[in-house]
């Protein structure tokens, strides 16, 4: 059965379809019932917030009809309702109005590039590391400075299959921020390596007939959608992934990073405040387990989430709130915690106390690393903060980062230094200094569809 393909979701072929030109431009109105090729309601139920959560964001998504190629192109959703008859298939039907911005050869992309060093007592002037990455399978690429252009293998995360890669080249200069970015896209590449969120899980079937299966929702907007304690939330760009625990006792997230065909060194972290109250304890107070999440941003190169939970159990008070960021291309993922009071620390450490202390030649330069001499998979763990950072031991040996000083906030970054397994070692831009400083000299990066 033929389907419409709207952004990051797929639905039931339109039963009406209307297409309007005018010196204002092109627009396309598709009309039709859910039940076609969704078989459970609650696979219904998810495209209908998706459907509202897109027609909130004002931004182009990539539109492909199987019934008619060439309609295939960009448009933006202006609108969109879902009607309820009844909880049933075929009781549920949709109405969406786009604007038709173009097809592949109307348009092309540009990556506008801002920012600055992230405040921070380490890196004071520009790097080499300054970085951005273009979607796998980009063409034409241009700009002024001429970066140098270095390979991350991502998983593809528009491909069913999990073991299908994209190539992404993050492009390098040290006055990246000076000039924009300008390249060209197939419309079924828009998606190949760019940042995802995952939030919570509905049911679908392939068939009437069949099992149901548990799908992870993708999120195409900012609405958080119907997240509850205890549900998943991943923060995916192919490269480094993001899995936030579901523990109501700590908080708590685990990373992972794509080594040649899968996810591998997966670590645990746990926020805790204070001192460990003993050598044998591996992390200060614990929070409790995450309570709200809100999406701040939601684009395919960059995505930022909030955390929410509290310290004390009894007033549910002592707020903390995180948020995560992950870029297109990165190593990294970046954090930033909040806490009611600057009368102390917050802490960052791994789940358990690794079994050889971490490296710390470098903690004085803003990072320490893992210090194994044979790493699970071969691969490296790298916290970094902003601030001058607590070199005792008693810390560093647990895996724990911390800023010297109290305050109510702590930015940090976790990555790894990846091994490449044709030379046994990391690639200059994938070693732990390198990672260190793409996360400090950020850039800011927002890609725009612009008229060819």
């Amino acid at each position: 059965m033929h389907q419409i393909h709207l952004g990051r979701i797929s639905f039931t072929s339109p039963g009406t379809l209307q297409l309007s030109a005018g010196p204002d431009g092109k627009s396309l109105s598709i009309s039709g019932k859910f039940g076609g090729v969704e078989h459970t309601i609650d696979h219904i139920k998810y495209l209908r917030d998706e459907l509202q959560s897109m027609s909130t964001m004002d931004e182009h998504v990539p539109f492909r009809y199987d019934g008619d190629s060439t309609l295939n192109g960009y448009v933006k959703v202006v609108s969109s309702s879902v009607d309820i008859q009844k909880y049933l298939q075929g009781g549920i039907s949709y109405d969406i109005n786009l604007e038709y911005i173009g097809k592949v050869g109307d348009v092309q992309f540009e990556s506008r590039l801002t920012g600055a060093l992230l405040e921070n007592d380490f890196i004071t002037t520009a790097t080499n590391q300054q970085f951005h990455a273009a979607p796998g399978n980009n063409f034409a690429f241009i700009h002024n400075a001429l970066p140098g252009r270095n390979l991350r293998v991502a998983r593809d995360l528009t491909s069913s299959t999990a073991s299908d890669t994209t190539n992404l080249y993050i492009n390098q200069s040290s006055i990246l921020r000076n000039n924009n970015s300008i390249y060209n896209l197939d419309i079924s590449d828009y998606y190949k390596g760019c940042c995802q969120i995952r939030m919570g899980e509905h049911m679908e079937k392939s068939s009437p007939g069949a099992s149901d299966i548990v799908v992870q929702s993708i999120k195409c907007g900012k609405y958080a959608g119907d997240w509850s304690v205890g549900d998943t939330l991943v923060l995916d760009n192919g490269i480094i992934k993001m899995v936030l625990g579901t523990s109501t006792a700590t908080s708590s997230f685990n990373t992972f990073i794509w080594d040649v065909n899968q996810y591998a060194t997966e670590l645990e972290w746990v926020f805790s405040e204070g001192d460990p109250a003993s050598s044998s304890d591996q992390h200060g107070e614990l929070f409790l387990g995450w309570h709200r999440v809100q999406i701040l941003v939601n684009r395919p190169e960059l995505v930022v989430v909030r955390c929410t939970t509290y310290k004390d159990s009894d007033t549910r008070g002592k707020r903390l709130v995180v948020d995560f960021s992950l870029r297109r291309g990165a190593h990294h993922i970046g954090v930033i915690t909040n806490y009611y009071t600057a009368g102390t620390k917050i802490n960052i450490a791994l789940e358990s106390a690794p079994s050889t202390a971490p490296d710390v030649t470098n903690i004085l330069n803003g990072f320490i690393k893992d210090g194994s001499s044979s790493p699970e998979d071969g691969n490296y763990w790298i916290l970094g903060g902003l601030k001058i950072l607590d070199s005792d031991t008693s810390i560093t040996d647990r895996g724990m980062l911390r800023n010297n000083a109290n305050g109510s906030v702590f930015g940090f970054m976790v990555g790894y230094e990846l091994i490449d397994p044709n030379t046994n070692a990391a690639l200059s831009h994938n070693t732990a200094s390198n990672v260190y400083k793409q996360y400090v000299d950020n850039i800011n990066e927002f890609q725009k569809m612009v008229k060819a």
